[in-house]
């Protein structure tokens, strides 16, 4: 989604940073307090900012663990958009309103890195935008796979780095703390 003779519109799409997903998540404060000084830093810009917002059984719409925290509770002109899969685009109006926006450079933050962080910072690339991932604005909890466990820690700073040096032609794929983030609307 790059233009040469112009750099990419951005937007910020800010993931699953809800109250019960955010209940067991490593740094959970930290992370949402950077969310809500890049959510500011955004708005300032006049960068548009999308909430997705995870639904199911267990995340039921409307009881009070689905809820967005407060501390970075969406404005009258920012976006949400529900979704049911950990791919944010998957059956969920994302990518139209990237299009509707005119974004071509996405900015991402939000929770549950090993699954909608993950997914979604992959689709964005493979559906052709660039992307920065904020390296300190996203979170999960500790996993166990096949008996191994796996810090949260370890998690997040894993996925940075895969993303760090993840390419495709012709695009920009990066990660940058929160407060080096360029905002460009």
């Amino acid at each position: 989604m790059t233009n040469e003779s112009t750099p990419p519109k951005t937007g910020l799409v800010v993931i699953d940073v809800q109250k019960s997903v955010m209940e067991g998540a490593w740094q959970a404060d930290a992370v949402v307090d950077r969310i809500a000084v890049l959510i500011g830093r955004a708005r300032e810009a006049k960068v548009p900012v999308i909430y997705v917002q995870h639904e199911d059984d267990n995340l039921v719409k409307g009881s009070p663990g689905w809820e967005i925290e407060e501390r970075i509770a969406p404005a009258p002109d920012d976006v949400v958009i529900a979704k049911h899969f950990p791919d944010s685009f998957a059956g969920t109006k994302l990518g139209e309103t990237l299009r509707r926006l005119a974004v071509g450079h996405v900015v991402m933050a939000g929770a549950q890195t090993d699954v909608c962080i993950r997914t979604t910072t992959l689709r964005t690339l493979i559906e052709g935008y660039d992307l920065t991932l904020v390296e300190d604005c996203h979170t999960t909890e500790d996993a166990t796979f096949d008996d191994v466990k796996i810090g949260a820690e370890q998690i997040v700073a894993h996925t940075n780095l895969c993303l760090w040096c993840l390419t495709y032609p012709g695009q920009t794929s990066t990660i940058a703390a929160h407060n080096e983030v360029q905002f460009a609307g």
